[in-house]
């Protein structure tokens, strides 16, 4: 049975994992050119025929299965791999890049609302160094650029939420210029009760199935007049931003007002970012 390797250095033989000559020798060199000082970028220049792309050659040089374990054959010993580790080490802090470049899953101020206005795709945050930055999940999809979107640093867009929420309360007109919601959901609440008044002019009508509807009728009135409408939204944001004007202290970003009004930021190329409140009024700020 054939099965698929995506580790370089190794095959399947007859079911059994074991090191392949060619390319564990490619692995091997890979390992000692970079270890006398040669960066990843110019590995090709020093190796004949190496066909690996650069962000490849970067994850072999860290990955541990070279040095053997029960599955994987050894092929790079512990002496050269920590060596290498080092030579990374010090490569990163020459560059100024000590800490890697990682996506934090975790720790980001803004939540999941971050959005691609170019892809579509979601915006990430990343730590580069002491700063938080925000980038297209798709900008580097297998090591090629397909999203070419800007990046945003966190504190452009808590500077950019503090203007936008300055304008509100110069401005709060703007807060009912609601552009989604609405209309769907009227037309959905009348076909609700058009069925149910079929139902009821039915004398053999079936009291289940009258219920369900009664039921649906009353989750989509929830959503017009509580927690999901945008009546509902807009009447809260309205107070929220009072509440702020009205606070003496100086303006700063306010994490408890930024959950409670925006639904999603839209980051463009042209520079616009675009805040989309909770009740579906979208403001627009330029980097």
């Amino acid at each position: 049975m054939n099965r698929k390797v995506t580790v370089y250095g190794y095959r399947f033989t007859e079911g059994i994992l074991q090191i392949a000559p060619e390319q564990s020798r490619i692995v091997q060199e890979i390992f000692s050119v970079y270890n006398s000082g040669v960066p990843v970028s110019r590995l090709k220049d020093h190796i004949e025929e190496l066909e690996i792309n650069r962000v490849r050659l970067s994850d072999m040089l860290s990955d541990r299965r070279y040095l053997g374990n029960e599955n994987f054959p050894q092929i790079i010993d512990q002496e050269l791999f920590e060596a290498v580790q080092q030579r990374k080490k010090e490569r990163r802090k020459a560059i100024g890049k000590e800490q890697p470049y990682i996506y934090n899953k975790e720790q980001f101020l803004l939540g999941n609302k971050m959005k691609c206005g170019e892809c579509g795709s979601v915006y990430h945050c990343y730590k580069h160094g002491e700063l938080w930055r925000w980038d297209c999940s798709k900008r580097l999809v297998k090591g090629r650029v397909t999203c070419r979107n800007q990046h945003i640093q966190e504190e452009q867009v808590k500077e950019l939420f503090v203007q936008t929420v300055g304008n509100l309360e110069k401005h709060p007109e703007q807060i009912r210029k609601i552009t989604v919601y609405g209309s769907k959901r009227n037309i959905r609440i009348q076909a609700a009760e058009h069925e149910i008044k079929l139902l009821k002019n039915d004398s053999d009508h079936n009291i289940d199935e009258l219920l369900k509807l009664i039921y649906k009728r009353a989750s989509l009135l929830y959503e017009t007049a509580g927690d999901g409408g945008a009546a509902y939204y807009t009447k809260k944001i309205e107070d929220l931003i009072q509440q702020h004007k009205e606070q003496p202290e100086e303006k700063t970003f306010d994490k408890d007002l930024f959950d409670a009004i925006i639904e999603a930021i839209t980051i463009y190329k042209d520079g616009r970012v675009i805040f989309t409140l909770k009740n579906g009024a979208a403001m627009t700020e330029t980097l």
